[in-house]
């Protein structure tokens, strides 16, 4: 089988919030701030699933090349439901 691309496995990593107080306060209105944070919440959900994709397609890689050179599945590698 040909290698996979780096692309298809690599995860991503969100940095945590860091930033200190810097004692300054700005005014935003409620709507955009609830907006603001929404995107947020879809970005970092958007990073998950796209780890998560990743983590499959090196189990599904794994899993067929095992298959392919042994008859067998190994272990962990089972049937996906349908």
């Amino acid at each position: 089988m040909p290698p996979l691309s780096p692309e298809l496995t690599r995860t991503e990593h969100l940095e945590p919030l860091s930033a200190a107080p810097a004692g300054k306060l700005i005014s935003i209105d409620t709507a955009v701030f609830a907006e603001l944070v929404a995107r947020l919440v879809e970005a970092v959900g958007a990073v998950e699933r796209g780890n998560q994709r990743a983590v499959g397609v090196a189990a599904e890689r794994r899993c067929t090349a095992a298959i392919l050179s042994t008859g067998k599945p190994p272990a962990g590698c089972t049937p996906a439901a349908q």
